[in-house]
């Protein structure tokens, strides 16, 4: 256990205490709850309401007991919620050993100083209402209720958020963009879910109590609409990691670059603290830039030497093929633009549009650097030797200004070794046709379209082809 995590766990159970006391002593168990049975009974909805939690991309765990839990507070007040909470939310890795003890205690603190804050506030939201059972009245009641659950739910997000950071160093608004967003309506929407069982629970003859119980069916499928985010989030991913692979796969030397562009083009957005939103679409555009090149014939992409004119030319076409492969998709249409303009050149004098810096997007801009130093550091057909760290940052700062941004340049200097060196490759997985030492005798070069402008002379900070 790491010192920060240390610090959090202690923080975490003495707020814990601090608010358990007060909703203990100051407000006592609600009669509407049914006294010990009924609290028994609503930690048994709790407990199978946290049986199937859902882990999210980031590693914070989403389950839907925050609805039994919600309900105790409207029915037995802050001082129930908190035996509710603190029994009920056990999860069943905690009684098989895989969370360690300090995560144990640090999740039930977090959960109990959750219910007790979300107790505290309806209890005193409900003293501001005047009393009387108009529809007006529980109207206000019900309001009150939303405005708990929406403590609850910043208190929870607080909570997990921080453990995660602590745990893995990733920021707090990375957190909130990458698992807590998505799923942050359904999180709130408990709340009426949480009421319609408070009020079924009170119904007269004991029909309350087994007709209650019937709501596990509507919490399992908000499970699973958790279930299907996540799911859907990682078909996402796998699916664009694996068009990425497509690409690198056809050429033994840029194995991997796709993806290498990608780390270093998120990291210095990181550094230029850029919205969430935008990190990701210019990573994701990173790990795609070069899908177009699908469609340029092998015996242009792996030619040994320089390309002639008129393949030069054709090879300039991939910046379009790619943006016409990803555009079609509506959730990689954010990303076209960035994959079009990834050659541009803050002069005006790149390709395929020749846009100059104010109209060259700033995520085109950060990968063109990111992507042109990860090219010069690696071999190609063309150049079999990679040019030294020293070699491609003195590229990027001969050419800063004509072909890429100047007050971008000094973000990628000034990132650590360790990501801007190249990993050791593992050993070659890729299928046997596909992993040959020689290339394949080369058919005939393709000439270039009639009328095409001629193309500018190759740089090795370009990456060419």
């Amino acid at each position: 256990m790491t010192a920060s995590v240390r610090r959090l766990v202690v923080f975490s159970v003495a707020v814990a205490a601090a608010l358990s006391a007060a909703a203990i002593l100051l407000f006592p168990i609600g009669t509407a709850i049914g006294g010990t049975v009924g609290v028994l009974y609503w930690i048994g909805l709790t407990l199978v309401s946290s049986a199937m939690p859902v882990r999210l991309p980031q590693g914070t765990v989403a389950s839907v007991s925050a609805a039994p839990i919600l309900a105790s507070v409207i029915l037995g007040g802050p001082a129930a919620a908190v035996f509710v909470a603190g029994i009920g939310a056990t999860d069943p890795r905690e009684l098989r050993g895989e969370v360690p003890w300090y995560g144990t205690v640090y999740n039930h603190a977090s959960i109990i100083s959750t219910a007790a804050a979300a107790g505290i506030v309806y209890e005193a939201a409900l003293g501001a209402i005047p009393s009387g059972g108009t529809f007006e009245t529980v109207l206000l009641a019900f309001v009150a209720l939303l405005l708990a659950s929406g403590v609850a739910f910043a208190v929870n997000w607080a909570f997990s958020s921080f453990a995660v950071a602590a745990r893995t160093g990733v920021s707090l608004r990375t957190v909130w963009a990458r698992d807590l967003q998505g799923i942050a309506a359904q999180l709130i929407g408990l709340a009426p879910v949480a009421w319609l069982m408070a009020q079924v629970f009170l119904l007269p003859n004991g029909v309350g109590w087994w007709a209650t119980a019937l709501f596990v069916i509507p919490l399992f499928t908000t499970r699973l609409a958790y279930h299907r985010y996540v799911e859907t989030r990682e078909l996402f991913e796998q699916t664009i990691g694996a068009l990425a692979n497509a690409v690198d796969a056809r050429d033994r030397y840029t194995r991997g670059h796709s993806k290498r562009v990608s780390h270093i083009t998120e990291v210095m957005c990181r550094v230029m603290q850029l919205p969430e939103n935008d990190i990701e679409k210019i990573k994701w555009a990173g790990l795609l830039h070069d899908v177009g090149k699908i469609g340029i014939r092998d015996n242009i992409l792996l030619k040994p030497g320089p390309p002639s004119r008129d393949e030069r030319i054709l090879m300039n076409q991939h910046p379009t093929i790619g943006a016409e492969i990803v555009a079609p998709a509506r959730s990689l249409a954010p990303e076209a633009p960035l994959i079009r303009a990834h050659h541009e050149w803050v002069n005006g004098s790149g390709y395929p549009d020749g846009l100059e810096y104010a109209d060259i997007p700033l995520g085109a801009r950060i990968m063109t650097i990111a992507d042109a130093y990860e090219a010069m550091t690696s071999s190609r057909p063309y150049r079999l030797t990679a040019l030294t760290h020293e070699q491609a940052v003195a590229e990027l700062e001969k050419y800063s200004g004509l072909q890429f941004d100047p007050e971008i340049v000094p973000i990628l200097l000034g990132l650590d070794r360790s990501i801007l060196d190249r990993q050791p490759e593992r050993p070659d997985d890729l299928p046997t046709m596909l992993r040959q030492d020689e290339l394949q005798p080369e058919p005939p070069a393709l000439s270039a379209p009639e009328g095409s402008p001629p193309p500018r002379p190759v740089l090795a900070s370009e990456d060419a082809p």
